[in-house]
């Protein structure tokens, strides 16, 4: 088995474990908060995002898929001439895809939270945007895994 084989078997695990964290909040956990009603839904939502913030285990988890993800992407790049390199880059993409989102849409939106007044209001308008950015990442997680795990079977 080739090291990029191996590599690429690792991260399409790493992306689907960061996949299923992010599905299990779009799933249940933000529904479950939604259901405890906005104030307390806010302060556990600022208590979860604190925690990730400052969590290795999270952030190696989470943010190392798509670091691994990228190596990978490179060096099937690099070698794409070989079968199954074409499904290994496309698996890279969707894999740093979620993580930008996450930079560029979540993180955002849980900075906007820390800061504002606690409201139904505020807590609606953040529940549904920030849902809906995590449907993607969940999304590009899974797929990304599907997509790598194509390539390690053509290799």
């Amino acid at each position: 088995m080739s090291p990029l084989t191996v590599l690429a078997s690792a991260s399409a695990v790493a992306s689907a474990a960061a996949g299923g964290m992010m599905f299990v909040f779009s799933s249940f956990v933000m529904k479950g908060l939604d259901r405890a009603g906005p104030f307390v839904a806010i302060d556990a939502m600022r208590g979860i995002n604190a925690e990730a913030k400052t969590s290795a285990v999270f952030l190696v988890a989470y943010f190392g898929a798509a670091l691994l993800a990228l190596v990978v992407g490179v060096l099937a790049a690099l070698h794409w001439r070989a079968t199954g390199s074409a499904w290994l880059v496309a698996g890279a993409v969707l894999g740093v895809a979620g993580a930008i989102v996450t930079v560029v849409a979540n993180v955002p939106l849980n900075e906007g939270l820390d800061t504002a007044d606690v409201s139904p209001a505020v807590w609606q308008t953040y529940l549904g945007g920030w849902v809906a950015w995590n449907h993607i990442r969940s999304a590009t997680s899974l797929a990304a895994a599907v997509l790598t795990m194509i390539g390690v079977t053509q290799r």
